[in-house]
């Protein structure tokens, strides 16, 4: 019994020198993976098996990215052991989409990420049929793996239903009795406003216009007022607003951009200044500004100060002013080294509320030149001739030569 269990065939170490095998799958919300290498006589060995539950996010991955997860996995567990293999290694799996996995130019970015694992390993990836990878498959489909029953995570994510019958009120999706329409309410406005009155008042006289407002191609029929066959909404703003959201927050518009909301709602209905009304509408609307794209035009790239090299030399300055008197000083020039993040607080006064560049220069000079040389970079939130003025000042009183030039002049 002991030279039987100790010379069985089973029992093998991985060797970087063989051919090495590898075979994948993924069931359900399991992933198996089994290592093997061939001997000297050409038959194949398993070394390891290695097994792995999905997350409940992992669940829902298409069978694609599963199937590739397995792949992941596989390589992650057992980096150290081929990494280190010269040969290339066979991997087999039922899934025929992956064996042009590394010349597939579509990828999405999680893909993208996990292919950039694999890059350091040597392998090919081949398909074998469903009924052919029978020992890895003997692993994944086994009943009892994981258990089935409704206390698993895994299934009671699966069978979720996310409407049930204890959350949903039948009278909630009914509309009420009592509410009227939108429609019903433009026709009540439009008959005992005071505004609407008037105008049809001077509509009956044939005016061309009352006040600011014209009063081209309006008729009136049953005490209502209508332009160019357009049922005249006024000036409500509660009522315009509500008439918005009806049209804009229909499932079969679904939030659409401002010129399809406006045709829809031009269709039956007219008001002054009706594209501004609905402009600040969609532009306030908070699904439209979170999920949609801005057709604005692209801002520049942002342009991120150089990495610093030494202390002292790149340096931010700010002023913190309308400070209450303390010894007849009211402002705080506060100077911070960006690559040390040591800082000085130079206490200073001025009559008026403004700090000039020369008396800023003077600053600089007796607690900054003086101490840490002569500086690289200043990052300052003043105006470029406030910056201009203080570099000149500086050059000044250190005797260096300022000689400007212009690059490129037209």
């Amino acid at each position: 019994m002991k030279k039987r269990m100790t010379e069985a065939s089973i029992f093998r170490h991985f060797d970087q020198n063989r051919k090495t095998i590898l075979e994948t799958d993924s069931f359900n919300y399991v992933n198996n993976d089994i290592l093997s290498q061939y001997d000297d006589e050409e038959t194949l060995h398993s070394i390891i098996y290695y097994s792995k539950n999905l997350s409940l996010a992992e669940c829902n991955y298409e069978i694609y990215d599963k199937k590739l997860l397995a792949i992941i996995q596989a390589f992650k567990h057992w980096w150290s052991e081929l990494k280190l293999t010269e040969l290339s290694i066979k991997m087999f799996i039922d899934h025929q989409a992956l064996t042009s996995l590394m010349k597939n130019k579509e990828l999405s970015k999680r893909q993208m990420r996990w292919v950039q694992k694999l890059i350091d390993f040597n392998f090919k990836i081949m398909y074998r049929s469903d009924k052919q990878n029978i020992k890895v498959n003997a692993l994944t489909r086994q009943v009892d793996s994981v258990s089935r029953s409704l206390e698993n995570k895994q299934c009671c994510y699966q069978r979720t239903t996310i409407l049930t019958l204890n959350r949903m009120k039948i009278a909630d999706l009914k509309k009420k009795e009592n509410d009227e329409s939108i429609y019903q309410l433009i026709l009540e406005a439009n008959r005992i406003n005071e505004n609407c009155v008037l105008l049809r008042e001077a509509v009956s006289k044939n005016e061309a216009q009352y006040e600011d407002t014209k009063l081209r191609n309006c008729w009136v029929q049953n005490e209502i007022l209508y332009r160019d066959d357009l049922l005249w909404v006024f000036f409500d703003e509660h009522l315009q607003m509500k008439l918005i959201r009806e049209v804009h927050d229909q499932s079969s518009i679904d939030h659409s951009e401002i010129l399809r909301t406006m045709k829809a709602i031009r269709e039956y209905y007219y008001w002054l200044s009706m594209q501004k009304t609905i402009d600040k509408y969609i532009w306030n609307c908070y699904i439209c500004q979170r999920s949609k794209a801005s057709w604005d035009k692209f801002n520049e790239l942002l342009h991120s100060l150089f990495i610093l090299e030494q202390q002292w030399k790149n340096i931010v300055m700010n002023f913190i002013i309308d400070l209450s008197s303390s010894e007849g000083k009211n402002i705080i020039l506060t100077v911070i080294c960006k690559l040390s993040k040591k800082r000085h607080y130079i206490s200073c006064s001025t009559d008026d509320e403004e700090i000039t560049a020369e008396k800023t220069a003077e600053l600089m000079l007796q607690w900054i030149y003086w101490i840490h040389d002569l500086l690289d970079f200043i990052v300052l939130n003043q105006s470029s001739q406030f910056t201009f003025i203080l570099w000149k000042f500086l050059c000044k009183r250190l005797s260096i030569n300022l000689q400007l030039f212009t690059v490129y002049h037209s």
